[in-house]
């Protein structure tokens, strides 16, 4: 996948859980764990905390993930 696709599943998992009840964003967030660690054993410099943090809307969509501990 590319980062792009990336963006893209995370763009529509952060909007579910926007218009969802607390325990539909439980089940949410949960798929989202499920998606990070498949994605991550498809590409081990994947960063599954980023993309979750991204999820809860903790980062910003087009925020790009820390690289040998420096923030772009």
């Amino acid at each position: 996948m590319t980062r792009k696709d990336y963006i893209l599943v995370a763009k529509e998992l952060h909007d579910a859980r926007l218009v969802v009840g607390e325990k539909e964003r439980f089940g949410i967030d949960t798929v989202a764990d499920f998606l990070a660690a498949a994605f991550y054993a498809e590409n081990p410099r994947f960063d599954c905390e980023h993309f979750l943090a991204v999820i809860r809307g903790e980062k910003a969509l087009d925020s790009r993930p820390a690289r040998n501990g420096v923030q772009s």
